[in-house]
């Protein structure tokens, strides 16, 4: 229950979250402690109603994609469907590559109710329980979603490649597309791996696709771009909330199949964009500070791992690390590493540079479904398309939105991996005085905190009580040592614990450690589950 008490006033009662035991409550719960839009004004959702399918008259003057193969690539449970992908030969011996992303900007005007709406909230919230979306079902669902069977309207990037990747010439274009039965990343991992195939002629799109991919991927890498591998956790939940399993899900090349092609028509736009140079936001990773990376270095060294050397830049220093061939452990563990030393992507008015995948002229384009930068963007390749002239643009007034957009993307991605902290904690509940093994992930003067390996759900342990003993963290962050039991924990280490402890209101989890004598090997060793 959250209430209003104003000084000297009555207090008012605004919203009821539910109880908190209650895991049917949690999303309710993160949206109010997030402050996330869940309910659309009146205005917004009367416009979204009386929009409908797309019309003759609307189609008409699009460039008409029906009869080509198209076909989404998205997760299993996904509902708003941004992008699509075809390919055909070209002339030349060259390969046309079809782009296709929803046009959100026909359907959401600049001054309407729906686009005042999406712009306060920015981007969609994706919680366990499901989605806060950017805008009404009837939209992100339905009429923008390139669905299959049903005609949709899209703004497309089509590109011309060499076989050897080579981008030899782009255009962009208003068309009408029906995509074929969508597919997930799981198929098509299956169907390129030689498991069950797809229909002939999307089997084949998909196999000239992945080479393509591959082919860009290794174009990225060899001008600097970073292939940083991050962790996606997901809760599974059942119909109540409650968590069922926490799953690390794994990347997969057909996340790489989609991924390279949207980056490529991110950066066609962007290029575009900075030709004509007005009213554009930019996606921006800023270079990392001097000062963190002699962190991580200094980390690294106090670890025994590998070091970023003396590379002439900071692009060439990191691939180095990441391309070193470990375990699996520590791997992750220099992945991990490497990405906190990383600045934090941001919107911009003015470009400059994105040192993650090492270019410039790069911007948001391929989820207007579910980013306002995306929508933003549309407008302005649309002013292409019609040839308007381009706004004289208020950098200011730019500015600003650059500005919300990251405080409303940061936001949501915070309110995201709370609502899994919720839901790992309720999971763990279950396992409450079970003996489990896992790493350290993070240390602390006061103990450090531990990813199980069978779930990745993380809990801190209290070393300095559970051994009696005082512990002093070492200058590189990286290890504590007992000053009585000369005991070390360091970063990565394997420990052995007890769940003992889970405050689910509080988003507390408390690990005791294992003693020493009675440890019989790591459970959960059987057990183990299978990054912009």
């Amino acid at each position: 229950m959250i209430a209003e008490v104003p000084p000297d006033e009555p207090a008012h009662l605004v919203e009821v979250l539910g109880a908190d035991d209650r895991p049917e409550h949690d999303a309710r719960s993160i949206a109010s402690q997030y402050r996330l839009r869940t309910r659309f004004p009146a205005r917004a959702e009367a416009e979204a109603a009386a929009l409908h399918e797309p019309s003759a008259a609307e189609i008409r003057g699009r460039e008409d994609l029906r009869a080509h193969v198209v076909f989404t690539i998205d997760p299993v449970d996904a509902r708003d469907h941004d992008d699509a992908l075809s390919v055909r030969d070209a002339p030349g011996g060259r390969i046309e590559v079809g782009i296709h992303i929803a046009d959100v900007s026909h359907y959401v005007r600049d001054g309407s109710a729906l686009d005042a709406e999406a712009r306060e909230r920015g981007t969609s919230c994706y919680l366990p329980d499901g989605v806060v979306p950017m805008l009404p079902e009837r939209l992100s669902a339905d009429l923008c979603s390139l669905r299959d069977g049903v005609d949709r309207l899209a703004l497309s990037v089509i590109v011309i490649l060499g076989p050897d990747g080579v981008l030899h010439q782009y255009r962009f274009a208003e068309t009408v597309i029906h995509c074929r039965p969508g597919l997930s990343y799981e198929q098509v991992e299956a169907a390129l791996g030689g498991g069950a195939a797809l229909p002939e002629e999307i089997q084949d799109s998909c196999e000239r696709l992945m080479e393509l991919a591959r082919t860009l991927r290794r174009r990225r890498l060899a001008v600097g771009a970073l292939a940083l591998e991050t962790q996606e956790v997901k809760a599974v939940v059942d119909g109540r909330g409650v968590p069922i399993r926490m799953e690390r899900r794994p990347h997969l090349a057909s996340h790489e199949l989609v991924e390279e092609f949207m980056l490529l028509a991110n950066r066609c736009v962007g290029e575009a964009g900075a030709v004509r140079g007005a009213g554009m936001l930019w996606r921006v990773h800023e270079p990392p500070l001097e000062r963190k990376l002699g962190e991580l270095d200094e980390m690294l060294k106090a670890l025994g791992l590998p070091r970023l050397g003396r590379a002439v830049s900071p692009h060439r220093a990191l691939q180095g690390l990441l391309a070193v061939s470990l375990d699996d452990s520590r791997r992750r563990l220099v992945h991990r590493l490497a990405l906190r030393s990383l600045t934090r992507a941001c919107y911009l008015e003015r470009d400059l540079g994105h040192f993650g995948l090492a270019t410039r002229e790069y911007c948001h384009f391929t989820s207007p479904i579910r980013r306002y930068p995306d929508l933003h963007v549309h407008r302005r390749v649309r002013e292409w398309l019609h040839r308007k002239k381009d706004g004289a643009w208020d950098p200011a007034a730019n500015s600003e939105l650059a500005a919300r957009c990251t405080a409303t993307e940061q936001n949501a991605t915070e309110a995201e991996r709370e609502a899994v902290r919720v839901k790992g904690l309720r999971y763990l509940e279950g396992r409450l005085g079970e003996r489990a093994s896992g790493s350290i992930t993070g240390l602390i003067p006061r103990g450090f905190f531990v990813e199980l390996d069978d779930a990745p759900v993380d809990g801190f342990v209290r070393v300095g009580q559970d051994l009696d003993d005082r512990f002093d963290l070492d200058a590189a962050g990286v290890r504590l040592v007992g000053r009585r039991t000369r005991r070390k924990f360091t970063l990565g280490d394997p420990v052995e614990i007890v769940v003992a402890r889970v405050d689910v209101p509080a988003r507390e989890c408390d690990f005791a450690l294992v003693p020493m004598g009675s440890r019989r090997g790591r459970r959960g060793e059987n057990r183990r589950q299978g990054w912009r």
